[in-house]
């Protein structure tokens, strides 16, 4: 059952006079649970046209108004404007630029924090012509791969094998992802990489073929991170957990009610529902809302081993962009507003947070 707010000016002390967020406990009909109020009321937040399905259920199911928040969607068309936007303050917060991109912008001296996730693993398609054969990611040796050089997830497990990737493989990376496709299918390439949301496209081409997918050649990759300015963050913790815990009782709605929140992802992306389900209803997407710092400073690491990332960042210690506090407060704030609701969703979320964030 939803609840209302209860928005009570509590005298915490006569110099702030600050004001308390009270929400009604699962408990106790006279206790409360009290957060700390939002700095920051209204959220702009970088969207895409494959919008972000953890927000759109959080608006949905009023999880945002409980928080005293509101998101305003502030549309982009590439990567770069998001972070431009980041940088010149006409945009709040960035969910679904990656983690290599904010990994770059980190590495050339913008001051991003990185606070939460959205995608742990999309279903990224690693796909070639029917008849090309696939038996690992060193099939990938001496071949024209159409994929920016700088998707770790391929690249650095090539590494690991003690391949060097960016001369062992030939790189094809048109700006637009289609042309993947169509490189792929003309012959100048071997093999393509695309995003979760163009699943469809190769499942109904009868000429193509999946091979693998990103998450199988490099377990939970960190697909989608969050991020925003250091400044902004510092200025706005309260506001970052009230985001946080929206996104998490959204995610454990989307576990516990997945039909649902395929329908509500429907409503709100400009996407057919055959080409939405062919994503969504695929186990590889796998969405979450920790920060997964292990996984972070492990993409930091093969960026660096391949030389993509600027000079400068042999002086960055990447520890000082990734605040997982603010989202483990969120996290037990959650549990213990909610966790009644969904007891195993929570008990996973911490076993999660404690293996992947230390």
């Amino acid at each position: 059952m939803k609840k209302n707010l209860i928005i009570t000016a509590l005298a915490c002390s006569v110099l702030t006079g600050c004001v308390r967020i009270e929400v009604p406990s699962e408990t106790a009909g006279t206790d409360t649970i009290s957060f700390d109020p939002p700095e920051q009321t209204v959220i702009r937040l970088a969207r895409s046209d494959a919008g972000h399905i953890l927000n759109a259920i959080a608006e949905e199911q009023g999880y945002l108004r409980d928080e005293g928040i509101a998101v305003e969607y502030v549309y982009t068309e590439t990567d770069s404007a998001v972070f431009e936007g980041i940088r010149e303050g006409r945009i709040d917060v960035a969910s679904n630029s990656g983690t290599n991109l904010p990994l770059q912008m980190i590495s050339e001296g913008m001051d991003l924090t990185i606070f939460g996730g959205y995608l742990l693993t999309g279903c990224m398609p690693v796909f070639g012509r029917k008849e090309t054969e696939w038996t690992d990611v060193r099939s990938l040796i001496g071949k024209t791969m159409a994929c920016e050089p700088n998707m770790y997830a391929i690249t650095g497990p090539l590494l690991d094998l003690r391949y060097e990737p960016l001369r062992d493989v030939k790189w094809y990376n048109p700006d637009d992802q289609m042309d993947r496709i169509t490189a792929v299918l003309n012959g100048e390439a071997d093999y393509g990489l695309v995003g979760t949301a163009l699943n469809y496209e190769i499942l109904n081409n009868p000429d193509l073929k999946i091979m693998t997918y990103a998450d199988d050649i490099l377990p939970e990759y960190s697909c989608c991170r969050v991020e925003a300015l250091t400044s902004w963050v510092q200025e706005n913790p309260n506001t970052v957990k009230a985001l946080m815990r929206a996104w998490i009782r959204a995610m454990s709605y989307y576990e516990a009610n997945h039909e649902d929140a395929v329908n509500i992802a429907i409503k709100v992306i400009d996407q057919d529902e055959e080409v939405i389900r062919a994503y969504l209803d695929n186990p590889r997407f796998d969405l979450n809302t920790g920060p997964m710092k292990k996984s972070i400073k492990r993409a930091w690491r093969y960026m660096r081993r391949l030389g993509i990332l600027s000079k400068e960042s042999a002086r960055i210690n990447i520890d000082d962009h990734i605040n997982v506090d603010l989202y483990k407060e969120a996290l037990d704030e959650c549990q213990k507003k909610y966790g009644s609701e969904n007891p195993r969703f929570y008990e996973k979320m911490q076993a999660q947070f404690a293996k992947n964030n230390q």
